[in-house]
């Protein structure tokens, strides 16, 4: 660091950058705080549970999501950028069947919906006639709708 007496006569003090912003700890104490309404015990769908089986089959079915994007897509990107076909097509072959083992935990998941023995409860009909997305018809002996 140069002396003092180097410096030019007529040069300006350097600016402090900080100067303009004040004290953040004074400024950062009158931050108002917010209420989450989530830990409200009184509020609608607090402390909402659910099925441990359920909860299972969610996760299983965000990791083979997971699984899936990530083998079709790497596998995609080394057969079309590297060549290399055989690393890449096993990349994609594991990606396809993560993804239809994540739509088969799906499916079996509706089929217990619908059935009654899943969450959800019921017979899985609801007053309208529908039945898990489908429409139901319920025919006489004669063959006619009710």
């Amino acid at each position: 660091m140069p002396p003092e007496s180097d410096k030019w006569p007529d040069e300006p003090d350097e600016p402090d950058p900080e100067s303009r912003w004040g004290d953040p700890e004074d400024d950062l104490v009158s931050v108002p705080s917010v209420e989450s309404p989530a830990l409200d015990p009184g509020a609608e769908g607090a402390g909402i549970e659910i099925d441990g089986e359920l909860a299972r089959l969610f996760w299983a079915a965000v990791v083979y999501a997971n699984i899936a994007l990530g083998g079709v897509s790497i596998g995609l990107l080394l057969v079309l950028f590297r060549g290399q076909v055989t690393v890449g097509g096993a990349g994609i072959a594991v990606g396809l069947v993560a993804l239809y083992r994540t739509y088969d935990l799906y499916r079996t998941h509706q089929e217990r919906v619908v059935e009654g023995d899943g969450t959800g409860g019921g017979s899985g009909e609801d007053d309208r006639g529908v039945d898990g997305g489908r429409e139901t018809n319920h025919l006489t002996s004669d063959g006619r709708n009710q």
